[in-house]
Protein backbone atom coordinates (compact mmCIF):
# COMPACT_ATOMS: atom_id res chain seq x y z
CA UNK A 1 0.00 0.00 0.00
CA UNK A 2 1.46 3.39 -0.79
CA UNK A 3 1.39 6.90 1.48
CA UNK A 4 -1.24 8.12 -1.12
CA UNK A 5 -3.93 5.00 -0.27
CA UNK A 6 -3.59 5.68 3.85
CA UNK A 7 -6.52 6.31 5.25
CA UNK A 8 -5.70 9.27 7.01
CA UNK A 9 -8.40 8.66 10.31
CA UNK A 10 -6.95 4.57 10.50
CA UNK A 11 -3.10 6.06 10.51
CA UNK A 12 -4.14 8.49 13.33
CA UNK A 13 -5.60 5.25 15.29
CA UNK A 14 -2.46 3.20 14.91
CA UNK A 15 -0.31 6.56 15.90
CA UNK A 16 -2.59 6.62 18.89
CA UNK A 17 -1.75 3.02 19.93
CA UNK A 18 2.05 3.61 19.44
CA UNK A 19 2.28 6.76 21.41
CA UNK A 20 -0.40 7.49 24.09
CA UNK A 21 0.88 10.27 24.83
CA UNK A 22 -0.44 12.00 21.57
CA UNK A 23 -4.06 11.51 22.21
CA UNK A 24 -4.05 13.47 25.64
CA UNK A 25 -2.51 16.18 23.93
CA UNK A 26 -4.83 16.11 20.99
CA UNK A 27 -7.65 16.20 23.47
CA UNK A 28 -5.74 19.01 25.37
CA UNK A 29 -5.74 21.31 21.80
CA UNK A 30 -9.42 19.86 21.43
CA UNK A 31 -10.56 21.58 24.09
CA UNK A 32 -8.60 24.75 23.70
CA UNK A 33 -9.70 24.98 20.30
CA UNK A 34 -13.56 24.66 22.46
CA UNK A 35 -12.60 27.48 25.12
CA UNK A 36 -11.07 30.06 22.51
CA UNK A 37 -14.26 29.77 19.97
CA UNK A 38 -16.61 29.90 22.50
CA UNK A 39 -14.76 33.36 23.72
CA UNK A 40 -14.32 34.58 19.87
CA UNK A 41 -18.65 33.56 20.22
CA UNK A 42 -19.16 35.37 23.52
CA UNK A 43 -16.93 38.17 22.31
CA UNK A 44 -18.78 39.04 19.39
CA UNK A 45 -22.72 38.92 21.50
CA UNK A 46 -21.54 40.85 24.10
CA UNK A 47 -20.64 43.71 21.34
CA UNK A 48 -23.49 43.78 20.36
CA UNK A 49 -25.15 44.46 23.59
CA UNK A 50 -22.77 47.21 24.60
CA UNK A 51 -21.50 50.49 22.57
CA UNK A 52 -18.69 52.75 22.29
CA UNK A 53 -15.14 51.94 23.41
CA UNK A 54 -16.21 48.61 24.88
CA UNK A 55 -18.11 47.31 22.13
CA UNK A 56 -15.00 48.39 19.68
CA UNK A 57 -12.81 46.39 22.16
CA UNK A 58 -14.96 43.40 22.25
CA UNK A 59 -14.93 42.89 18.42
CA UNK A 60 -11.45 43.29 18.62
CA UNK A 61 -11.07 40.67 21.24
CA UNK A 62 -13.54 38.73 19.03
CA UNK A 63 -11.14 38.89 15.77
CA UNK A 64 -8.05 38.01 18.10
CA UNK A 65 -9.88 34.69 19.35
CA UNK A 66 -10.88 33.46 15.66
CA UNK A 67 -6.78 34.07 14.91
CA UNK A 68 -6.42 31.35 18.12
CA UNK A 69 -8.88 29.25 16.99
CA UNK A 70 -7.56 28.93 13.27
CA UNK A 71 -3.98 28.78 14.86
CA UNK A 72 -5.16 25.73 17.29
CA UNK A 73 -6.64 23.67 14.49
CA UNK A 74 -3.28 24.41 12.02
CA UNK A 75 -1.37 23.09 14.89
CA UNK A 76 -4.26 20.30 15.51
CA UNK A 77 -4.18 19.42 11.63
CA UNK A 78 -0.11 19.36 11.56
CA UNK A 79 0.12 16.74 14.77
CA UNK A 80 -3.33 14.35 13.84
CA UNK A 81 -3.27 14.54 9.94
CA UNK A 82 -6.81 15.49 10.37
CA UNK A 83 -8.64 18.28 10.78
CA UNK A 84 -10.21 18.66 13.95
CA UNK A 85 -14.04 18.50 14.70
CA UNK A 86 -15.02 21.00 17.94
CA UNK A 87 -18.36 21.22 18.96
CA UNK A 88 -19.98 24.93 19.42
CA UNK A 89 -20.35 25.24 22.76
CA UNK A 90 -23.84 26.67 23.71
CA UNK A 91 -23.58 30.20 25.53
CA UNK A 92 -25.61 31.32 28.74
CA UNK A 93 -27.73 34.14 28.78
CA UNK A 94 -27.02 36.08 31.51
CA UNK A 95 -25.70 39.96 32.14
CA UNK A 96 -22.39 41.43 30.40
CA UNK A 97 -20.66 41.62 33.92
CA UNK A 98 -21.76 37.98 34.66
CA UNK A 99 -20.23 37.24 31.19
CA UNK A 100 -17.03 39.09 31.31
CA UNK A 101 -16.34 37.80 34.75
CA UNK A 102 -16.70 33.95 33.38
CA UNK A 103 -14.46 35.37 30.36
CA UNK A 104 -11.77 36.21 32.65
CA UNK A 105 -11.64 32.82 33.95
CA UNK A 106 -11.48 31.02 30.79
CA UNK A 107 -8.87 33.53 29.38
CA UNK A 108 -6.41 33.18 32.36
CA UNK A 109 -7.02 28.77 31.68
CA UNK A 110 -6.11 29.90 28.39
CA UNK A 111 -3.26 31.73 29.48
CA UNK A 112 -1.94 28.78 31.78
CA UNK A 113 -2.39 26.07 29.46
CA UNK A 114 -0.37 28.11 26.99
CA UNK A 115 2.70 28.85 29.72
CA UNK A 116 2.78 25.00 30.00
CA UNK A 117 2.76 24.64 26.34
CA UNK A 118 5.52 27.22 25.87
CA UNK A 119 8.29 24.53 26.04
CA UNK A 120 7.01 22.47 23.48
CA UNK A 121 9.67 21.47 20.74
CA UNK A 122 8.04 22.34 17.53
CA UNK A 123 5.16 24.52 18.52
CA UNK A 124 6.46 26.10 21.78
CA UNK A 125 6.81 29.64 20.08
CA UNK A 126 3.33 29.80 18.69
CA UNK A 127 1.96 28.80 22.06
CA UNK A 128 4.25 31.65 23.90
CA UNK A 129 3.09 34.24 21.76
CA UNK A 130 -0.56 32.95 22.29
CA UNK A 131 0.09 33.37 25.97
CA UNK A 132 1.20 37.15 25.54
CA UNK A 133 -2.19 37.55 23.98
CA UNK A 134 -3.99 35.93 25.99
CA UNK A 135 -2.31 38.44 28.74
CA UNK A 136 -3.27 41.28 26.91
CA UNK A 137 -6.93 40.06 26.63
CA UNK A 138 -7.46 39.69 30.41
CA UNK A 139 -6.82 43.04 31.10
CA UNK A 140 -8.47 44.53 28.38
CA UNK A 141 -11.42 42.51 29.92
CA UNK A 142 -10.71 43.79 32.84
CA UNK A 143 -10.78 47.45 31.75
CA UNK A 144 -14.41 46.71 29.92
CA UNK A 145 -15.33 45.16 33.04
CA UNK A 146 -14.25 48.22 35.01
CA UNK A 147 -15.82 50.40 32.84
CA UNK A 148 -19.43 49.11 32.77
CA UNK A 149 -21.97 51.38 34.57
CA UNK A 150 -24.49 49.85 36.91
Amino acid sequence: MSMETLDPQKAARVWQRVHPENSAQEQGLLSLIAQEWADATTYLQLSRKLSGKPATQLRSLFEQEQTHVACLKGIYTLIVGTHPKVAALPLPQESPEVTLRRCYGREMQCLAQYEQRASHPEYGKVFARLAQQEQEHCRIVLEILGSLQK
